[in-house]
């Protein structure tokens, strides 16, 4: 019988306690858990969403795609393997848009980048809310072009 993880639908070994992909704790003998733990599932989940959105800061604050991101990590990381992934994941996004944005508003000073920062931003709003869809089912997502400096 194949048994898969609540959270975020990955294949688990039959003794498994814990998903090796998200980290969502299982109940013991093959059932899922109660509720209660199904809405500490959606509590990690929301949190590692906020980790993803948090990046939009930038938008409004300078560097705010590297705060925010930041502030949810370390606050947050220690509570479940899923949300220090998604966090890490978040922040070298938010680390990557500030030196890539910081490049690419240069250019635009001189007028050759304005439409690479119009690419820019609208790439940073689709990969940011496609995160945040991944991290809300459970699913892991990695950047694309994302330099990972925070491992």
């Amino acid at each position: 019988m194949n048994r898969t993880c609540p959270a975020c639908s990955a294949r688990l070994d039959p003794q498994a306690s814990t998903c090796p992909q998200c980290g969502t704790t299982l109940a013991a003998g093959g059932a899922n858990q109660t509720t209660e733990a199904g809405a500490m599932d959606q509590a990690i989940r929301n949190t590692a969403v906020a980790a993803h959105l948090s990046t939009f800061a930038g938008l409004i604050v300078p560097f705010g795609s590297v705060i925010g991101p930041l502030a949810v990590w370390l606050t947050r990381r220690h509570r479940a393997p899923f949300i220090d992934q998604a966090g890490r994941e978040a922040l070298n996004f938010g680390i990557t848009i500030a030196i890539y944005g910081t490049v690419v508003l240069v250019a635009a000073l001189m007028l050759v980048g304005i439409p690479f920062l119009i690419v820019g931003v609208v790439a940073w709003v689709v990969l940011a809310s496609l995160a945040a869809a991944k991290a809300s089912q459970g699913q892991i997502y990695r950047y694309p072009l994302t330099l990972r400096l925070i491992r």
